[in-house]
């Protein structure tokens, strides 16, 4: 953990640079990936704008367009679904709630952050009727298969951790890496066969949801495994770009021929302090190529991204940001507020959304 913290503190102070060429990295000229982030991310502005009734069409519209595989996100639906109940719109309550049949949730979904009050509204009927009727699914060989495949991967090291504590990578590293590596052989084989499953192929989905094969993926970069990063970079629409951009954040950031790493999508300039969140500003001469790499995966300009912190600080019942990028620093109190003390200016406050 120690060296972790100080990682990203010397990350976050220093960060400078850019690494040539990045802007072109992935490929991708799939229209309809496209056309759909870009009424997703419309939406979200106008959500932060106050527009709702402009929110609201575009997640119509991004819901429903034609293509001939559908490209949907739970949290797409769940902001969607909120901004309808929030607005007292059962007409597209009704319409967005049934996006829901192919995802393995339950009720309990409308137990959480803003629907303390659901239960005495004219949404509960709705609510209660969906799942009520909602269909049975035939995912569970997809589920199965990656819960086994993260069961395998936490395994050996819970029973590693248990006996030598904290530094067990120093006593079980050559049996981890192995059994890492046929972990990966098994995901990168699947990949090629099924291809990257769909979100909602996937079991147990959350509003702050990842897939089990980021950490999978993450776990074998340590040993310098890139090949299954190609197939995900080919695969967007199936895998969210946030999702992409977190696993391609470490790999940027731990690159295996020991060389200096930029951040070249952005994704170093926020972090919790206790209670506290800080956003640093983003050096004005970097933006550019930061969201040139971001637009490259589908992912929004940076200075929306910024907007999306602040906003769902003070707005938790939306999940724009998936929580996973609000790194957590976890260091002793005294170190802590001398970095509250440094970031002072970044500190994330209610006047900061206007």
């Amino acid at each position: 953990m120690e060296k972790r913290v100080i990682f990203f503190v010397v990350r976050l102070v220093f960060l400078s640079g850019v690494l040539s060429g990045q802007s072109n990295y992935i490929k991708d000229d799939n229209c309809a990936v496209g056309n759909y982030f870009e009424q997703i991310y419309a939406a979200e502005n106008h959500l932060m704008n106050g527009e709702h009734e402009k929110s609201l069409k575009l997640y119509n519209a991004a819901f429903t367009s034609e293509r001939e595989e559908k490209i949907i996100f739970f949290k797409d639906i769940h902001n969607a679904l909120m901004l309808a109940y929030q607005n007292d719109d059962t007409h597209n309550f009704k319409r967005f709630i049934l996006h829901l049949h192919d995802y393995d949730v339950d009720s309990s979904l409308f137990q959480t952050v803003g629907y303390e009050n659901i239960k005495d509204s004219k949404f509960h009927p709705i609510v209660k009727e969906f799942f009520d009727q909602k269909r049975e699914l035939h995912n569970a060989p997809v589920c199965s298969f990656f819960e086994r495949l993260h069961m395998l991967d936490q395994s050996i090291r819970k029973a590693c951790r248990e006996k030598y504590g904290h530094g067990f990578y120093h006593f079980c590293g050559e049996e981890i890496a192995l059994l890492d590596s046929l972990i990966l052989k098994q995901l990168i084989d699947y990949f090629n066969e099924n291809g990257v499953p769909r979100e909602y192929e996937f079991c147990n989905i959350r509003r702050h949801y990842f897939p089990p094969y980021q950490l999978i993926i993450r776990h074998n970069q340590q040993w310098c495994r890139p090949e299954v990063i190609d197939i995900l970079k080919d695969q967007i629409g199936r895998v969210h770009p946030q999702v992409l951009a977190f696993i391609l954040d470490y790999v940027y950031n731990n690159p295996c021929d020991g060389s200096e790493s930029d951040d070249p999508l952005g994704l170093s300039y926020q972090l919790r302090l206790g209670d506290q969140l800080y956003l640093l500003e983003i050096p004005a001469e970097r933006i550019e190529v930061v969201n040139e790499n971001r637009k490259a995966i589908h992912l929004d300009p940076v200075e929306d991204f910024h907007r999306k912190i602040i906003f769902q600080e003070f707005n938790p019942e939306y999940v724009l940001v998936n929580g996973r990028f609000m790194f957590h620093l976890d260091a002793d109190e005294s170190f802590i507020n001398t970095l509250k003390d440094r970031f002072k200016t970044g500190k994330v406050t209610e006047e900061r959304l206007r």
